[in-house]
């Protein structure tokens, strides 16, 4: 059977068709478009919840030309302000994370609370006006939590994030994000915009192509593709199975066999046998996931063993397993629409002990930040699936710039990256609609 789309609401079909000019991955004009009615005006992953965990920790989410600081305050409430000194300026914080007492520019010394309240000016007596602390304390973002993840939105008069993620919310949490911890943080620079990137994770089309590997362990042939509204969209592959467009063979791929053994299953049992190789994990996950140490009893059959993907409005990618997360984010540069800046956070479930204690949460890995060439040259490595796209997002941005190239021709496989366009289309023609949109409901398909 070929690849599938599904509209998961009737709000999720958008108004316009987006045409896929070259220009709006190679144009400046589009690139400051963006940020005036996108990225100020809708709610964007800022960071990990576990990075603000106790009082006076801080991190910093830079987006295109803007920095906001994320704190947690002494009341334990989490806090964003733009990072911005009211006295001059003057950017306050340039470490990626600390733990602080107080926000205090290194400048002149201006003092702020962890909310952001100036609490104190050296010689403010020297201020013949007057110091209002409360007009110059740090200027507030908006903030939500959700599955232990941290969203921000400059936008002051934008719906609710529940608003915004609608019933997507309800499809993810059986898998408790909150519960797993961060094992690796890297950013590559990458010579694309960051829309290229998006699209690259948008469809399955270049699987074959790009990622033969894939052939052995999932189906992408296949994929169930669903469209969602504000945007967002999500695909289900199968897993543990072969790319039926080849011949099946008779034993296990080495992939296969190596993410068997660990179950406890053995590789010889499914000579022959492959195809009932899905179902087999499902039930043997379902067996031992207690004596593992994992508990099963919230998700499907089909999340022990399938591969989820959810693609979030404008710039999340994540791709869920039962144990595992991998969240990417390609961020605009402040000023190149030929750059962006590539950030995957890979997160792990926890394993419990077998008398319910939790495993205790490895140290924080440092951040990784690296260029496109190092990945090429083969001295980091972000996964060899993602090493291979990363390989031909630069030849993909270069030919956006060809005389010799007008526009996109999307097939039907493609949908999600035309779903994607349409909604940002949305955005830019009508930026007022993002900020009185109606939650959604999932809709069983």
């Amino acid at each position: 059977m070929p690849q599938t789309t599904t509209y998961m609401d009737a709000a999720a079909r958008p108004p316009v068709t987006a045409s896929l000019d070259a220009s709006r991955y190679t144009s400046r004009d589009f690139m400051r478009a963006e940020w005036e009615t996108l990225w100020t005006r809708t709610w964007l992953l800022a960071g990990l919840e576990q990075d603000v965990k106790a009082p006076g920790d801080v991190f910093v989410f830079s987006i295109g030309p803007e920095s906001i600081i994320v704190t947690r305050t002494k009341e334990g409430a989490v806090a964003a302000v733009y990072n911005a000194c009211q006295h001059r300026g003057n950017r306050i914080l340039g470490e990626e994370r600390a733990c602080l007492k107080a926000i205090t520019c290194p400048y002149h010394g201006w003092s702020y609370d962890l909310d952001g309240r100036l609490r104190a000016v050296p010689d403010s007596e020297r201020f013949s006006q007057g110091v209002d602390r409360e007009e110059l304390s740090l200027k507030p973002v908006r903030v939500e939590l959700w599955a232990g993840l941290v969203w921000v939105n400059m936008d002051p008069a934008a719906a609710p994030l529940s608003a915004f993620l609608g019933g997507i919310a309800a499809d993810l949490s059986p898998y408790h994000f909150e519960r797993m911890a961060l094992v690796e943080d890297q950013t590559v620079c990458l010579d694309a915009n960051w829309k290229t990137a998006v699209d690259n994770f948008n469809e399955q089309y270049h699987v074959d192509f790009l990622h033969p590997q894939h052939a052995g362990f999932v189906d992408c042939a296949n994929a169930a593709n669903q469209l969602w509204p504000e945007g967002h969209r999500s695909v289900r592959v199968e897993g543990y199975v072969v790319n039926p467009r080849y011949p099946i063979p008779d034993a296990l791929p080495d992939v296969l066999k190596a993410s068997i053994v660990p179950l406890g299953m053995n590789p010889d049992d499914f000579r022959g046998r492959i195809t009932d190789l899905r179902i087999a994990v499902q039930k043997r996950k379902r067996e031992c996931g207690a004596s593992m140490g994992y508990d099963y009893r919230d998700l499907l059959d089909e999340q022990l063993s399938d591969v989820w993907q959810y693609d979030l409005f404008p710039n999340v990618i994540m791709t869920v397993r039962a144990e595992e997360l991998w969240i990417m984010r390609p961020r605009p540069h402040a000023t190149d629409p030929d750059k962006c800046y590539f950030d995957k956070w890979t997160l792990r479930m926890l394993p419990r002990a077998t008398d319910g204690v939790e495993t205790p949460a490895p140290a924080r890995p440092a951040r990784q930040v690296f260029t496109q060439d190092e990945v090429i040259a083969g001295k980091y490595s972000m996964n060899i699936t993602i090493d291979q796209d990363i390989h031909l997002l630069r030849q993909m941005q270069a030919g956006m710039h060809s005389r010799g190239f007008r526009r996109a021709f999307l097939n039907d496989d493609e949908s999600r990256v035309q779903h994607f366009h349409d909604w940002l289309d949305c955005r830019l023609q009508a930026p007022e609609a993002a900020t009185s949109t109606p939650s959604h409901s999932l809709r069983t398909v």
